[in-house]
Protein backbone atom coordinates (compact mmCIF):
# COMPACT_ATOMS: atom_id res chain seq x y z
CA UNK A 1 0.00 0.00 0.00
CA UNK A 2 1.56 3.28 -1.06
CA UNK A 3 -0.11 6.29 0.60
CA UNK A 4 -0.62 9.62 -1.13
CA UNK A 5 -0.73 11.46 2.19
CA UNK A 6 1.81 11.19 4.98
CA UNK A 7 1.66 10.93 8.74
CA UNK A 8 3.56 13.05 11.22
CA UNK A 9 7.16 12.08 10.61
CA UNK A 10 9.73 11.76 13.36
CA UNK A 11 12.41 14.35 12.61
CA UNK A 12 15.13 11.95 13.57
CA UNK A 13 13.73 8.99 11.66
CA UNK A 14 15.56 7.52 8.72
CA UNK A 15 13.44 5.50 6.25
CA UNK A 16 16.41 3.23 5.54
CA UNK A 17 17.57 2.94 9.13
CA UNK A 18 18.45 -0.46 10.51
CA UNK A 19 18.65 -2.38 7.24
CA UNK A 20 19.06 -5.68 9.08
CA UNK A 21 15.67 -5.26 10.78
CA UNK A 22 13.96 -4.07 7.58
CA UNK A 23 15.29 -7.07 5.66
CA UNK A 24 14.24 -9.47 8.44
CA UNK A 25 10.70 -8.07 8.48
CA UNK A 26 10.47 -8.13 4.69
CA UNK A 27 11.60 -11.74 4.64
CA UNK A 28 9.12 -12.56 7.41
CA UNK A 29 6.20 -11.13 5.43
CA UNK A 30 7.20 -13.05 2.31
CA UNK A 31 7.45 -16.35 4.21
CA UNK A 32 4.48 -15.92 6.56
CA UNK A 33 0.77 -15.77 5.96
CA UNK A 34 -0.48 -12.76 7.97
CA UNK A 35 -3.96 -14.25 7.88
CA UNK A 36 -2.89 -16.95 10.33
CA UNK A 37 -1.38 -16.71 13.78
CA UNK A 38 2.24 -17.60 13.02
CA UNK A 39 3.28 -14.01 12.41
CA UNK A 40 2.69 -12.86 15.99
CA UNK A 41 5.10 -15.36 17.55
CA UNK A 42 7.79 -14.52 15.00
CA UNK A 43 7.35 -10.82 15.70
CA UNK A 44 7.94 -11.55 19.39
CA UNK A 45 11.27 -13.16 18.46
CA UNK A 46 12.29 -10.06 16.51
CA UNK A 47 11.09 -7.80 19.33
CA UNK A 48 13.42 -9.54 21.78
CA UNK A 49 16.35 -8.59 19.52
CA UNK A 50 15.35 -5.18 18.17
CA UNK A 51 12.90 -3.78 20.72
CA UNK A 52 10.00 -1.47 19.86
CA UNK A 53 11.71 -0.40 16.65
CA UNK A 54 10.09 -3.37 14.91
CA UNK A 55 6.70 -1.63 14.98
CA UNK A 56 8.02 1.46 13.21
CA UNK A 57 9.76 -0.59 10.53
CA UNK A 58 6.82 -2.99 10.04
CA UNK A 59 4.25 -0.22 9.61
CA UNK A 60 6.62 1.59 7.25
CA UNK A 61 7.11 -1.57 5.23
CA UNK A 62 3.36 -2.19 4.90
CA UNK A 63 2.06 1.37 4.51
CA UNK A 64 5.05 3.67 3.89
CA UNK A 65 3.99 5.73 6.91
CA UNK A 66 6.83 6.60 9.27
CA UNK A 67 6.29 6.94 13.04
CA UNK A 68 8.70 6.99 15.95
CA UNK A 69 8.84 3.71 17.87
CA UNK A 70 6.47 4.83 20.67
CA UNK A 71 3.72 6.05 18.35
CA UNK A 72 4.21 3.06 16.05
CA UNK A 73 3.73 0.65 18.97
CA UNK A 74 0.52 2.46 19.91
CA UNK A 75 -0.78 2.18 16.34
CA UNK A 76 0.20 -1.49 16.15
CA UNK A 77 -1.79 -2.28 19.31
CA UNK A 78 -4.78 -0.42 17.88
CA UNK A 79 -4.45 -2.33 14.59
CA UNK A 80 -4.52 -5.62 16.51
CA UNK A 81 -7.67 -4.50 18.37
CA UNK A 82 -9.26 -3.33 15.12
CA UNK A 83 -8.47 -6.68 13.49
CA UNK A 84 -10.20 -8.60 16.29
CA UNK A 85 -13.21 -6.30 16.01
CA UNK A 86 -13.44 -6.90 12.25
CA UNK A 87 -13.18 -10.68 12.73
CA UNK A 88 -15.97 -10.63 15.30
CA UNK A 89 -18.25 -8.62 13.02
CA UNK A 90 -17.44 -10.61 9.90
CA UNK A 91 -17.21 -13.95 11.72
CA UNK A 92 -14.22 -14.75 9.56
CA UNK A 93 -10.42 -14.41 9.78
CA UNK A 94 -9.14 -11.01 8.61
CA UNK A 95 -5.78 -10.59 6.91
CA UNK A 96 -3.41 -8.34 8.85
CA UNK A 97 -2.89 -6.11 5.81
CA UNK A 98 -6.63 -5.65 5.38
CA UNK A 99 -6.95 -4.68 9.04
CA UNK A 100 -4.04 -2.26 8.74
CA UNK A 101 -5.55 -0.62 5.65
CA UNK A 102 -8.97 -0.35 7.29
CA UNK A 103 -7.42 1.13 10.45
CA UNK A 104 -5.44 3.86 8.70
CA UNK A 105 -8.33 4.76 6.36
CA UNK A 106 -11.35 4.50 8.64
CA UNK A 107 -10.04 4.83 12.23
CA UNK A 108 -6.89 6.94 12.47
CA UNK A 109 -7.43 8.44 8.99
CA UNK A 110 -3.70 8.70 8.25
CA UNK A 111 -4.43 7.61 4.67
CA UNK A 112 -6.96 9.34 2.48
CA UNK A 113 -6.30 7.81 -0.93
CA UNK A 114 -4.19 4.62 -0.62
CA UNK A 115 -2.90 2.61 -3.57
CA UNK A 116 -2.64 -1.18 -3.32
CA UNK A 117 0.25 -2.96 -5.01
CA UNK A 118 2.35 -6.10 -4.57
CA UNK A 119 4.97 -5.56 -1.85
CA UNK A 120 7.78 -7.18 -3.80
CA UNK A 121 7.00 -5.05 -6.86
CA UNK A 122 6.94 -1.95 -4.68
CA UNK A 123 10.35 -2.80 -3.18
CA UNK A 124 11.80 -3.43 -6.64
CA UNK A 125 10.47 -0.04 -7.76
CA UNK A 126 11.97 1.60 -4.68
CA UNK A 127 15.31 -0.11 -5.30
CA UNK A 128 15.39 1.18 -8.88
CA UNK A 129 15.28 4.73 -7.53
CA UNK A 130 18.68 4.18 -5.92
CA UNK A 131 20.38 2.16 -8.68
CA UNK A 132 22.35 3.55 -11.62
CA UNK A 133 20.88 1.99 -14.76
CA UNK A 134 24.12 1.84 -16.77
CA UNK A 135 26.54 0.44 -14.19
CA UNK A 136 24.25 -1.27 -11.68
CA UNK A 137 25.99 0.59 -8.84
CA UNK A 138 24.24 2.84 -6.33
CA UNK A 139 23.39 6.21 -7.81
CA UNK A 140 24.26 9.68 -6.55
CA UNK A 141 21.04 9.99 -4.55
CA UNK A 142 21.65 6.80 -2.59
CA UNK A 143 25.33 7.64 -2.17
CA UNK A 144 24.57 10.95 -0.44
CA UNK A 145 21.91 9.39 1.82
CA UNK A 146 24.13 6.43 2.73
CA UNK A 147 27.21 8.57 3.38
CA UNK A 148 25.24 10.76 5.79
CA UNK A 149 23.95 7.68 7.64
CA UNK A 150 27.39 6.08 7.84
CA UNK A 151 28.92 9.30 9.17
CA UNK A 152 26.29 9.46 11.90
CA UNK A 153 27.04 5.86 12.78
CA UNK A 154 30.81 6.47 12.79
CA UNK A 155 30.40 9.51 15.02
CA UNK A 156 28.06 7.69 17.42
CA UNK A 157 30.36 4.71 17.87
CA UNK A 158 33.66 6.59 17.58
CA UNK A 159 34.65 4.77 14.39
CA UNK A 160 36.60 5.72 11.30
CA UNK A 161 35.17 6.10 7.81
CA UNK A 162 37.04 6.70 4.58
CA UNK A 163 35.73 8.03 1.28
CA UNK A 164 37.40 7.52 -2.08
CA UNK A 165 36.55 9.63 -5.15
CA UNK A 166 37.59 8.07 -8.48
CA UNK A 167 37.70 9.42 -12.02
CA UNK A 168 38.47 7.58 -15.28
CA UNK A 169 41.53 9.24 -16.84
CA UNK A 170 41.17 10.86 -20.28
CA UNK A 171 37.71 9.38 -20.72
CA UNK A 172 36.52 12.16 -23.04
CA UNK A 173 39.26 11.26 -25.54
CA UNK A 174 38.32 7.57 -25.24
CA UNK A 175 34.67 8.42 -25.84
CA UNK A 176 35.46 10.62 -28.84
CA UNK A 177 37.66 7.93 -30.41
CA UNK A 178 35.49 4.86 -29.80
CA UNK A 179 31.97 6.28 -29.60
CA UNK A 180 29.41 6.59 -26.83
CA UNK A 181 28.26 2.96 -26.95
CA UNK A 182 31.81 1.72 -26.40
CA UNK A 183 32.25 4.38 -23.75
CA UNK A 184 29.17 3.16 -21.90
CA UNK A 185 30.42 -0.42 -22.07
CA UNK A 186 33.76 0.71 -20.67
CA UNK A 187 32.09 2.53 -17.75
CA UNK A 188 30.02 -0.56 -16.96
CA UNK A 189 33.19 -2.67 -16.96
CA UNK A 190 35.03 -0.18 -14.73
CA UNK A 191 32.09 -0.33 -12.31
CA UNK A 192 32.18 -4.14 -12.26
CA UNK A 193 35.96 -4.23 -11.66
CA UNK A 194 35.59 -1.68 -8.88
CA UNK A 195 32.79 -3.59 -7.15
CA UNK A 196 34.74 -6.85 -7.38
CA UNK A 197 37.75 -5.19 -5.72
CA UNK A 198 35.83 -4.07 -2.63
CA UNK A 199 34.61 -5.78 0.53
CA UNK A 200 30.95 -6.60 1.13
CA UNK A 201 30.61 -3.74 3.65
CA UNK A 202 31.95 -1.15 1.16
CA UNK A 203 29.51 0.85 -0.96
CA UNK A 204 30.52 1.78 -4.53
CA UNK A 205 28.47 4.36 -6.41
CA UNK A 206 28.43 6.20 -9.69
CA UNK A 207 28.87 9.84 -8.72
CA UNK A 208 28.21 11.18 -12.22
CA UNK A 209 29.58 10.79 -15.73
CA UNK A 210 32.91 8.97 -15.50
CA UNK A 211 33.33 9.76 -11.79
CA UNK A 212 32.75 7.15 -9.10
CA UNK A 213 32.88 7.09 -5.30
CA UNK A 214 33.10 4.38 -2.71
CA UNK A 215 32.41 4.50 1.01
CA UNK A 216 34.65 2.41 3.28
CA UNK A 217 33.10 2.04 6.76
CA UNK A 218 35.35 1.41 9.79
CA UNK A 219 38.43 1.91 7.61
CA UNK A 220 41.51 3.98 8.56
CA UNK A 221 43.22 6.05 5.90
CA UNK A 222 46.16 3.69 5.43
CA UNK A 223 43.82 0.75 4.82
CA UNK A 224 41.67 2.85 2.49
CA UNK A 225 44.81 3.60 0.49
CA UNK A 226 45.45 -0.14 0.10
CA UNK A 227 41.85 -0.81 -0.98
CA UNK A 228 41.95 2.05 -3.50
CA UNK A 229 45.33 0.95 -4.85
CA UNK A 230 44.04 -2.61 -5.32
CA UNK A 231 41.07 -1.33 -7.34
CA UNK A 232 43.27 1.05 -9.35
CA UNK A 233 45.69 -1.75 -10.27
CA UNK A 234 42.90 -4.11 -11.28
CA UNK A 235 41.38 -1.55 -13.65
CA UNK A 236 44.79 -0.70 -15.11
CA UNK A 237 45.52 -4.38 -15.83
CA UNK A 238 42.20 -5.01 -17.59
CA UNK A 239 42.11 -5.03 -21.40
CA UNK A 240 38.96 -3.31 -22.68
CA UNK A 241 37.79 -5.01 -25.86
CA UNK A 242 37.16 -2.87 -28.94
CA UNK A 243 35.01 -3.67 -31.92
CA UNK A 244 36.99 -4.14 -35.12
CA UNK A 245 40.34 -4.73 -33.39
CA UNK A 246 41.67 -7.81 -31.57
CA UNK A 247 44.14 -5.86 -29.45
CA UNK A 248 41.80 -3.88 -27.24
CA UNK A 249 42.90 -0.93 -25.12
CA UNK A 250 43.53 0.02 -21.50
CA UNK A 251 42.10 2.62 -19.18
CA UNK A 252 43.44 4.04 -15.93
CA UNK A 253 41.82 5.82 -13.01
CA UNK A 254 42.88 8.44 -10.48
CA UNK A 255 41.64 8.47 -6.89
CA UNK A 256 41.51 10.76 -3.87
CA UNK A 257 41.07 9.58 -0.27
CA UNK A 258 39.75 11.48 2.75
CA UNK A 259 38.93 10.08 6.20
CA UNK A 260 36.48 10.94 8.95
CA UNK A 261 37.14 12.42 11.48
CA UNK A 262 40.68 13.68 10.74
CA UNK A 263 39.90 15.27 7.36
CA UNK A 264 36.27 16.32 7.76
CA UNK A 265 33.30 16.07 10.09
CA UNK A 266 30.47 16.48 7.55
CA UNK A 267 29.50 14.67 4.36
CA UNK A 268 29.96 17.82 2.30
CA UNK A 269 33.49 18.46 3.58
CA UNK A 270 34.48 14.81 3.25
CA UNK A 271 33.38 14.77 -0.41
CA UNK A 272 35.11 18.08 -1.06
CA UNK A 273 38.39 16.94 0.48
CA UNK A 274 38.38 13.57 -1.27
CA UNK A 275 37.65 15.40 -4.52
CA UNK A 276 40.52 17.78 -3.78
CA UNK A 277 42.86 14.81 -3.31
CA UNK A 278 41.57 13.38 -6.61
CA UNK A 279 42.45 16.66 -8.35
CA UNK A 280 45.99 16.44 -6.96
CA UNK A 281 46.28 12.86 -8.26
CA UNK A 282 45.27 14.14 -11.69
CA UNK A 283 47.79 17.00 -11.67
CA UNK A 284 50.62 14.71 -10.51
CA UNK A 285 50.29 12.52 -13.61
CA UNK A 286 47.05 10.49 -13.20
CA UNK A 287 46.75 6.72 -12.63
CA UNK A 288 47.46 7.03 -8.90
CA UNK A 289 45.90 7.34 -5.45
CA UNK A 290 46.44 10.52 -3.44
CA UNK A 291 45.65 10.99 0.25
CA UNK A 292 44.13 14.24 1.42
CA UNK A 293 46.66 16.19 3.46
CA UNK A 294 49.57 13.95 2.32
CA UNK A 295 49.17 12.07 5.60
CA UNK A 296 48.10 8.50 6.40
CA UNK A 297 46.86 9.37 9.89
CA UNK A 298 43.18 8.73 10.44
CA UNK A 299 42.85 10.99 13.50
CA UNK A 300 43.83 14.58 14.09
CA UNK A 301 47.05 14.83 16.10
CA UNK A 302 47.70 17.98 18.16
CA UNK A 303 50.75 19.25 20.03
CA UNK A 304 50.31 19.36 23.80
CA UNK A 305 52.09 19.20 27.14
CA UNK A 306 49.91 17.12 29.42
CA UNK A 307 51.06 15.50 32.64
CA UNK A 308 49.98 12.03 33.68
CA UNK A 309 51.11 8.72 35.08
CA UNK A 310 51.11 5.16 33.89
CA UNK A 311 51.78 1.74 35.25
CA UNK A 312 52.65 -1.58 33.82
CA UNK A 313 49.76 -3.94 34.40
CA UNK A 314 49.99 -4.92 38.09
CA UNK A 315 53.20 -2.87 38.51
CA UNK A 316 54.43 0.48 39.88
CA UNK A 317 53.41 3.87 38.47
CA UNK A 318 55.64 6.05 36.25
CA UNK A 319 55.06 9.79 35.61
CA UNK A 320 55.07 11.01 32.01
CA UNK A 321 54.49 14.06 29.82
CA UNK A 322 52.35 13.69 26.69
CA UNK A 323 53.84 15.91 23.96
CA UNK A 324 51.15 15.15 21.37
CA UNK A 325 48.08 12.99 21.13
CA UNK A 326 45.19 11.91 18.94
CA UNK A 327 42.03 9.94 19.69
CA UNK A 328 43.94 6.73 19.03
CA UNK A 329 47.50 7.42 20.12
CA UNK A 330 49.87 9.39 22.36
CA UNK A 331 53.53 10.38 22.19
CA UNK A 332 55.05 10.43 25.67
CA UNK A 333 58.32 11.49 27.28
CA UNK A 334 59.15 8.86 29.90
CA UNK A 335 61.95 8.47 32.37
CA UNK A 336 61.81 4.67 32.00
CA UNK A 337 62.44 2.64 28.85
CA UNK A 338 59.53 0.42 27.85
CA UNK A 339 59.69 -2.55 25.51
CA UNK A 340 57.69 -2.60 22.29
CA UNK A 341 54.35 -4.34 22.81
CA UNK A 342 54.18 -3.57 26.54
CA UNK A 343 50.61 -3.12 27.78
CA UNK A 344 50.07 -0.06 29.97
CA UNK A 345 47.34 1.59 31.99
CA UNK A 346 47.47 5.38 31.74
CA UNK A 347 45.89 8.23 33.70
CA UNK A 348 45.94 11.53 31.80
CA UNK A 349 45.18 14.98 33.22
CA UNK A 350 43.24 17.21 30.79
CA UNK A 351 43.05 20.97 31.51
CA UNK A 352 39.59 21.94 32.75
CA UNK A 353 38.64 18.35 33.57
CA UNK A 354 37.76 17.52 37.17
CA UNK A 355 39.01 13.96 36.86
CA UNK A 356 41.72 12.08 35.02
CA UNK A 357 41.10 10.19 31.81
CA UNK A 358 41.80 6.49 32.08
CA UNK A 359 42.84 4.34 29.13
CA UNK A 360 44.79 1.23 28.19
CA UNK A 361 47.54 1.33 25.57
CA UNK A 362 50.32 -0.63 23.94
CA UNK A 363 53.89 0.60 23.32
CA UNK A 364 54.58 0.70 19.57
CA UNK A 365 57.88 2.63 19.39
CA UNK A 366 60.64 3.79 21.77
CA UNK A 367 63.37 6.34 20.96
CA UNK A 368 66.09 7.58 23.38
CA UNK A 369 66.29 11.37 23.85
CA UNK A 370 69.33 13.52 24.68
CA UNK A 371 67.63 14.52 27.93
CA UNK A 372 67.94 10.96 29.17
CA UNK A 373 64.24 10.32 28.74
CA UNK A 374 62.57 8.09 26.17
CA UNK A 375 60.14 9.19 23.48
CA UNK A 376 57.46 6.49 23.64
CA UNK A 377 54.63 6.05 21.14
CA UNK A 378 51.45 4.53 22.59
CA UNK A 379 48.58 3.04 20.63
CA UNK A 380 45.25 3.27 22.49
CA UNK A 381 43.80 -0.19 23.04
CA UNK A 382 40.75 0.66 25.13
CA UNK A 383 39.11 3.85 26.39
CA UNK A 384 35.61 4.18 27.92
CA UNK A 385 33.07 6.18 25.83
CA UNK A 386 32.96 9.06 28.32
CA UNK A 387 36.73 9.45 28.19
CA UNK A 388 36.63 9.18 24.39
CA UNK A 389 34.25 12.14 24.23
CA UNK A 390 36.42 14.18 26.60
CA UNK A 391 39.53 13.42 24.56
CA UNK A 392 37.78 14.31 21.28
CA UNK A 393 36.52 17.63 22.71
CA UNK A 394 39.99 18.51 23.97
CA UNK A 395 41.60 17.69 20.59
CA UNK A 396 39.04 19.76 18.68
CA UNK A 397 39.64 22.71 21.02
CA UNK A 398 43.42 22.41 20.58
CA UNK A 399 43.05 22.10 16.82
CA UNK A 400 40.96 25.31 16.77
CA UNK A 401 43.61 27.11 18.86
CA UNK A 402 46.38 26.02 16.50
CA UNK A 403 44.34 27.14 13.48
CA UNK A 404 43.82 30.59 15.03
CA UNK A 405 47.54 30.94 15.78
CA UNK A 406 48.41 30.09 12.18
CA UNK A 407 46.07 32.75 10.72
CA UNK A 408 47.94 35.89 9.59
CA UNK A 409 47.32 39.02 11.60
CA UNK A 410 44.73 41.37 10.10
CA UNK A 411 46.24 44.68 9.00
CA UNK A 412 44.19 47.67 10.08
CA UNK A 413 43.12 50.22 7.49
Amino acid sequence: MAPTTTSRIDAGADPMKDLELAEALSDLLYRSDPAVGGLDSQLLDLHSKHGDGIYSELIFLLSHLRFDSTEAKHHWQKIAEHRKSLEQRLESPVDLRVALLSYFVDVSRKLSNPKIMELKLFEETQASLYRDELTGLCNFRYFRDHLTRELRRADRYNQLLSLVMMDVDDFKSYNDEHGHDQGNEALATVARLLAESLRTIDVPARYGGEEFAFILPTTPKADAHLVAERARARIEEHVFSQKGTPRGTRLTVSMGVATFPSDASTAEDLIRHADSALYVAKTLGKNQVHLYGHCRRSYVRVETALEGRLRLLADVEHPFTAVNLSERGLLLHLGEEMKDGTLLELQLELPGSKREIGLSGRVTRVKPLETGKFETAIRVVEMPPREQRQMAEYIRAKEAEEAEEEEPATVGS
